[in-house]
């Protein structure tokens, strides 16, 4: 084999995976920190903030539309818009 046959790729190839779009910020008890998920799809997140707060791992979670920074599920604060709306 020669010098220069073995073509090297010097360009990354784009992620196959989607964009992260939505997020879900989860506040914990004292001495554990909060932690951020990111997620695409939005009924993924929100099931991941549900399910959180119903197993009493978070004193607070969030799901935020990362696009435009709207919060689509905030229980403490009063907000859940429908799914139409994520």
């Amino acid at each position: 084999m020669t010098r220069g046959t073995r073509r090297q790729r010097t360009d990354e190839l784009p992620s196959p995976w989607p964009g992260d779009r939505y997020e879900v910020l989860c506040q914990r008890p004292a001495p554990y920190p909060g932690s951020r998920d990111q997620y695409h799809f939005a009924e993924y997140a929100v099931e991941s903030a549900r399910a959180l707060e119903e197993a009493g791992l978070a004193t607070r979670v969030a799901v935020i539309r990362l696009e435009d920074d709207t919060i689509i599920y905030d229980p403490v604060a009063g907000v859940e818009l429908p799914p139409g709306q994520w």
